[in-house]
């Protein structure tokens, strides 16, 4: 289960410009047949915004942005949803550290071992 929330364009504020924008987006994800839910952040950035951002501060951590070439929120929420929904653990928490990652990096859980 997963829901979202776009705290800056609530009260009817909406993206003033799609492909010039950049947003936080909350998204709300808790087990399956379980209580409880947590929350993840990121930040949903343009290209032009982020190049406008970059001038003002030279160095940014991208690891919780997800870049897209014009804000639609309703097309960032499906993707997102599609993504998080073919996700697989065997406990929430490591489920949880899933989510997390949005984009999992290759190496991020290898633990080392033999060559294969």
């Amino acid at each position: 289960m997963s829901s979202f929330r776009w705290p800056d364009l609530e009260d009817g504020h909406g993206v003033a410009d799609p492909a010039h924008a950049c947003e936080l987006l909350e998204m709300y994800v808790g087990p399956q047949s379980e209580p409880g839910e947590e929350r993840f952040q990121l930040t949903v950035c343009t290209p032009s915004a982020l190049a406008e951002r970059l001038h003002h501060h030279p160095v940014l951590i991208g690891r919780h942005w997800l870049f897209v070439p014009e804000l639609r929120p309703a097309e960032v929420g499906r993707w997102l949803s599609d993504r998080i929904a073919v996700l697989e653990a065997a406990t929430w928490s490591e489920l949880a550290a899933k989510i997390g990652r949005i984009g999992e990096w290759e190496f991020e859980d290898w633990l080392g071992g033999p060559e294969e």
